[in-house]
């Protein structure tokens, strides 16, 4: 298995920077097609909305002030997809040969050009820093996880990170499943791979926890040895945080949301600590 299509996500944010370079690294690792997919408010509907707001039309001033600066925004994206294009030695642009990436130009909503976009696509690259700073792209981190349910590479520190060791949080469940085979090209690239279980985290009566079915899954798509380690004593909250930096890992492989949204926003939950640890290695995370 390899990805062959890649969709990075840009918000006109400083961390566009960091996701396009991952996005880069992968294509370049998996030869794959980049799809660089701006997720901008759309100026003239914005215009429309607002004039429709205020009961009149927008000055002409106002209105071209709002589209040169989204203009800026284009071209400042473009240059950025270029200059990483060259460092990494990727075409850029629209056409034949691989790897390559391409910069989308998205009409009308963001979220439902969105949900267009990703009708075919691998994995989906959002970057850590946008994450925190931006709520448009914690908007499209839930609706590509939690609606699309499609695998989201949350990128942290420098994409060579991603050649260290692979820590897969493992219970058994389906979430952590589909994580795993969506990690697949990562896991097999990865220095090594140690799954990891937190006992007081486990739901026995959901899924079977056994390291396993694991472990000869991997063995059988040639992912390498996978040691496996189990954390007798602590929330698993901290837990699974705490083995990530203890291993070093480049990589944490884990299911998302895996009990209720509601529970998770109340109470918590392994996928909260998780992404909450912003200083932590990069994220593959699976709904």
């Amino acid at each position: 298995m390899s990805y062959r299509v890649l969709t990075a996500l840009t918000f006109g944010h400083a961390g566009d920077a960091q996701a396009l370079a991952f996005a880069a690294r992968l294509g370049v690792d998996q030869k794959a097609q980049i799809e660089v997919f701006p997720y901008l408010p759309d100026p003239a509907l914005d215009l429309v909305s607002y004039g429709m707001l205020l009961g009149t039309t927008l000055p002409a001033e106002t209105a071209k002030a709002v589209l040169a600066s989204q203009q800026a925004t284009w071209k400042h994206l473009e240059s950025l997809c270029r200059n990483i294009c060259t460092e990494a030695d990727l075409i850029f642009g629209s056409g034949e040969g691989r790897p390559r990436m391409a910069l989308s130009r998205p009409v009308g909503r963001p979220e439902t050009a969105l949900s267009h976009a990703l009708a075919l696509t691998d994995l989906v690259i959002i970057s850590q820093l946008s994450l925190t700073d931006s709520a448009a792209a914690r908007e499209a981190f839930a609706q590509v996880l939690l609606q699309q349910r499609l695998p989201v590479l949350l990128c942290r520190g420098e994409p060579t990170n991603l050649e260290g060791q692979v820590m897969i949080a493992w219970d058994g469940s389906a979430e952590a499943g589909r994580a795993v085979k969506q990690a697949l090209p990562l896991i097999a690239s990865g220095a090594g791979t140690v799954a990891v279980q937190c006992r007081q985290g486990l739901d026995k009566l959901a899924a079977d926890p056994s390291f396993k079915p694991l472990i000869d899954y991997l063995q059988a798509h040639g992912a390498g040895e996978v040691r496996s380690e189990v954390i007798e004593a602590g929330p698993e909250t901290l837990g699974l945080v705490q083995a990530a930096k203890r291993l070093n890992a480049g990589l944490l492989v884990s299911g998302a949301y895996g009990h209720t949204r509601i529970r998770e926003t109340l109470f918590g939950g392994a996928t909260r600590a998780m992404l909450d640890d912003v200083a932590g290695p990069s994220l593959l995370l699976s709904h």
